[in-house]
């Protein structure tokens, strides 16, 4: 290939890394759809969660708290559509009250939750 009337391999060193990093991008957008490889890799505990498991517990914690709030929303919609089957309104207004509770209260902790993971993958994250 001729650039600029010179051969490529007449190109100075720094020119021809350049114009190669230039054609390998152009190659990749057109081929891959992207520009940069995202590079995954696993992650495994460090010293500070074997020796204060205070994160994973909390953690830990709020799932199981929010498994036991979701069985709660299934136990008060079945009650409250046993109630409406009876006809009993008051019965059927408090289920539907505490159905609404839980299922409140488990929404919270699935953001609360989802906070803390978004916090633990942050690279500057003080925990460690």
């Amino acid at each position: 290939e001729i650039v600029d009337g010179q051969s490529y391999h007449e190109l100075p060193e720094k020119e021809r890394a350049d114009r190669l990093k230039a054609r390998l991008k152009d190659y990749s957008q057109k081929v891959y759809k992207k520009t940069r490889v995202v590079k995954q890799e696993p992650r495994v505990d460090v010293v500070c969660m074997r020796e204060n498991s205070f994160y994973v517990d909390t953690v830990r914690a709020f799932r199981d708290r929010r498994y036991e709030y979701k069985a709660l929303v299934k136990k008060w919609k079945k009650q409250k559509v046993a109630a409406e089957g009876r006809g009993d309104e008051t019965e059927r207004k408090q289920a539907e009250d505490k159905e609404e509770l839980f299922d409140s209260l488990q929404l919270a902790h699935k953001c609360i939750l989802n906070s803390f993971y978004g916090y633990v993958m942050r690279k500057g994250a003080r925990w460690r």
